[in-house]
């Protein structure tokens, strides 16, 4: 899609956020992560704050979490948002919390502590991340039924 037929808000990069922008152009998650204590850093900062360093490096994120917290919009923020329309806050698996929409999920469905995973979109130079259900997978050496599988007799 172009910039001219997108009619939602488009971020607008600072120095500090522009790498991570430049990553989700390309359908990566990177996260900032602290060379001296290995703390994820979320949103972009110029030190760490857990330890309060300043070598910080922007790291590869699987982008998969659960949802902690939601809100379902039923007023839309302009008129370009559809409602019903959910936006979340997404725990991260690394630790950080991101606030984004869910999508590929009617409202009603979605609860907190469910697994979700980052999605993008492009929208001509600008990459934007979204979060959408995950299927639950099995445990290791569990007896899940897998899609597809049928239960053996």
């Amino acid at each position: 899609m172009t910039p001219s037929q997108w009619k939602k808000p488009l971020p607008v990069p600072s120095e500090l956020s522009r790498p991570f922008w430049e990553a989700t152009r390309q359908g990566i998650l990177k996260l900032q992560r602290c060379d001296d204590c290995g703390a994820f850093v979320w949103t972009p900062q110029p030190a760490c704050r857990r330890c309060l360093g300043e070598r910080l490096r922007w790291t590869p994120a699987p982008g998969r979490g659960t949802v902690y917290s939601f809100s379902v919009l039923h007023r839309p923020p302009t008129p370009a948002f559809q409602v019903p329309h959910v936006v979340a806050i997404v725990e991260l698996t690394e630790g950080p919390r991101l606030m984004a929409d869910l999508i590929e999920v009617r409202p009603e469905a979605v609860r907190i502590g469910m697994p979700v995973e980052v999605a993008f979109e492009i929208v001509g130079d600008v990459g934007l991340y979204h979060f959408r259900p995950r299927p639950l997978e099995a445990p290791p050496g569990s007896a899940w039924l897998q899609p597809g599988a049928s239960p053996s007799g």
